[in-house]
């Protein structure tokens, strides 16, 4: 197989592709009216984003070069044409997009007892003057999980970093290229994405694999759960956001053979995923010079990560972008989004105000202070056997507890409290040095956007610096990830127009400051 890279696009030659799920042809290119188009496709979700219209469709394999845009009706199609590529049914008339000067480099971020795997996006030619690394959000670790921002910026004249998380994407392989056992049974704060086999399909220790909050799924090839994740009595969203009869049972901690947790089953706390970030900020900078700023970009938790790094080293980071998070306590966006989820799940008035009043006991700091276990044995003891019996169990960090007792959970939670879930940014923000925009969803499931963009505002107002100044909004009818539905196509992924022309004039402004 061979592998040419020109001009940020990706071709690989070799005659099996056709029948893959994956596009070889990946990379960056520019419409006819100047317009910026992002494909992707070594990755498990090949997509085409295209800005102007700013909608991300799903690539779906027809023939040998061809691929159709999932959810467009009548059904377009991209096809690889050499040098170009060639988009119909998008326009009144064939589309052919060019190849545009986007340079990639493969680099690693050196972090204390990891390697991680990293992507330097460089614009086609000159030095840039601003840099930025992004920070994932929760159980979306790898590099690809970023996308389609590093275009966009790149677009901008900035210098992009995106790397793989620890446990996840390649810093979860070993030299075979499988994920390696301590990858599987990572998890996180408050959430985990799948760890998946050569062939797609989620691994056995992925169904039980960690998840302090009951977040995520364990799926196989089609994307369903599986059938040993399953509980009874709730509902579920599938992919196809049809409403089925099973509800996924996360696991909180991944038991080992004895019967016992595993000691790895937790990826690292804030401060450490924020000290990966400082590391990649130090990369870029010895890698462009002393002079080019270095800013953060944040989604999700990875925001609350931002301002995290941000204010311990604030001679090092020059800006900060905030999506979908970074300010109040991060347990109080985990209620939120676990309401939210009992919502969804077919949970009744009643059962709602049960599982809030649970919550409020699980996230009581006094359980997880020194010297207070026989309190926290004893009050939590109770809940757990009530809450045994409830339908909201699943929507819990305890949905797959079984019959771990009370001391093994405390011994796991108490540093998940101390090191993500207790975090509040509210000392941090007014440390935090330069330009900030903090953009919110209206609609976000995940993160509460009032709650957050009063306590951002608050926060930063307390800075003084001359060039401290902050956007804090929030976009109208947009999800999580800034999307929002569109009576055109309501099947398509596709960017709030407000989102994506408050992120873009501000890139503009401080390119030229």
């Amino acid at each position: 197989m061979s592998v040419v890279v020109v001009l940020g696009l990706v071709l690989v030659g070799s005659g099996a592709w056709a029948s893959r799920a994956t596009v070889p042809v990946g990379g960056v290119w520019r419409r006819p009216d100047g317009g910026l188009v992002r494909v992707a496709g070594e990755g498990t979700a090949p997509f085409l984003m295209d800005f102007a219209s700013r909608r991300r469709w799903r690539l779906e394999p027809r023939e040998p070069g061809v691929w159709a845009l999932a959810g467009s009706r009548p059904e377009a199609r991209v096809t690889w044409r050499s040098p170009e590529l060639v988009l119909t049914r998008v326009s009144a008339e064939p589309m052919v997009l060019a190849p545009a000067p986007v340079r990639t480099e493969a680099v690693t971020v050196s972090v204390e007892g990891a390697e991680l795997p990293a992507t330097l996006w460089l614009p086609g030619t000159g030095v840039p003057r601003n840099a930025v690394v992004l920070l994932h959000d929760v159980g979306r670790g790898s590099r690809e999980a970023l996308e389609p921002y590093p275009a966009l910026l790149v677009e901008h004249g900035f210098a992009v970093l995106t790397y793989d998380a620890r446990g996840m994407g390649l810093s979860a392989q070993g030299r075979d290229g499988r994920a390696t056992d301590d990858a599987r049974v990572s998890a996180s704060a408050t959430g985990v994405g799948p760890a998946r086999g050569d062939v797609g399909r989620a691994t056995d220790a992925t169904r039980t694999s960690a998840n302090a909050t009951g977040a995520g799924t364990a799926r196989g090839d089609i994307g369903r759960a599986t059938d040993d994740a399953r509980a009874p009595g709730l509902k579920t969203q599938g992919d196809d956001k049809r409403t089925t009869d099973a509800a996924l049972q996360p696991g909180l901690k991944r038991p080992g053979d004895d019967g016992r947790i595993a000691e790895d089953a937790l990826q690292p706390g804030l401060k450490a995923q924020g000290d990966d970030g400082l590391a990649a900020v130090r990369l870029l900078r010895q890698r462009l010079g002393p002079s080019v700023r270095v800013g953060l970009m944040g989604f999700g938790q990875g925001a609350w990560t931002a301002v995290n790094a941000s204010a311990r080293a604030p001679q090092e980071v020059g800006f900060l972008i905030l999506i979908s998070g970074g300010a109040g306590a991060v347990w109080k966006q985990e209620q939120h989004r676990m309401r939210n989820e009992g919502r969804k799940r077919g949970l009744t008035g009643p059962e709602l105000v049960d599982l809030n009043e649970f919550l409020e006991v699980l996230h009581d700091a006094r359980l997880y202070e020194d010297g207070g276990e026989a309190r926290a044995r004893k009050t939590l003891d109770f809940h757990f056997q009530r809450a045994k019996r409830k339908r909201w169990l699943a929507v819990t960090p305890l949905s797959s507890l079984g019959d771990v007792t009370v001391e093994r959970f405390l011994e796991r939670q108490r540093p998940l409290w101390r090191e993500v879930l207790s975090y509040d940014a509210a000392e941090d923000l007014p440390r935090v040095r330069g330009p900030v925009l903090a953009l919110l969803g209206e609609r976000d499931e995940t993160t509460p956007a009032a709650l957050t963009a009063r306590a951002l505002n608050q926060g930063l107002s307390k800075r003084a610096g001359a060039n401290d100044r902050a956007q804090v909004k929030v976009i109208e009818g947009a999800d999580h990830a800034l999307a929002v539905v569109t009576r055109e196509s309501p099947a398509v992924e596709t960017l709030s127009r407000q989102a994506l022309d408050t992120l873009s004039a501000w890139l503009r402004a401080l390119a030229s400051q």
